[in-house]
């Protein structure tokens, strides 16, 4: 009598290539898409705060100016001069202690009666074309200024 065995299979190994499955799910697919989509927003938004820092220091920079401007602006005019003459109803010229003589501006408000020759009048030092005066105080009327000549 002859006996038989059985004898179960040899289990079976993967092949060597299935390791590497050169077809990605769509899984992994979605994942990698995913991660290249981050990445392009992560760059656009550095781009953006790279821009807006920039824009920051240019806005710093103007604010500095303006504020700059808003000092000379209110700052006391410390140039006296002599009052020499109107050119016509809003404008005339000014003789500064600093030996230049200016074509000024005047406001409407100032008393005309006062501007004699040889009144004390307070020029606005940083001027450089000619404006409205500044205001009346006391005995001394504020122009804004212009050298004669450069009108």
């Amino acid at each position: 009598m002859s006996t038989a065995m059985v004898l179960q299979p040899p289990p079976t190994l993967p092949a060597p290539h299935a390791a590497y499955d050169p077809a990605p799910s769509s899984d992994e697919d979605d994942l990698y898409s995913r991660l290249k989509s981050l990445q392009r927003q992560i760059e656009f938004i550095e781009i953006q705060e790279e821009y807006v820092k920039d824009e920051h220091k240019n806005l710093k920079r103007e604010l500095l100016r303006a504020q700059e401007e808003v000092k000379r602006i209110q700052s006391v005019p410390l140039v006296i001069g002599q009052f020499m003459e109107m050119v016509d109803q809003s404008n005339g010229i000014v003789g500064s202690t600093t030996g230049s003589n200016y074509y000024v501006r005047i406001l409407s408000t100032i008393n005309r009666e006062q501007l004699k020759p040889s009144a004390s009048v307070a020029l606005h030092r940083h001027s450089k074309r000619a404006r409205r005066c500044a205001a009346t105080r006391g005995r001394f009327q504020y122009f804004a200024s212009q050298p004669v000549g450069e009108a």
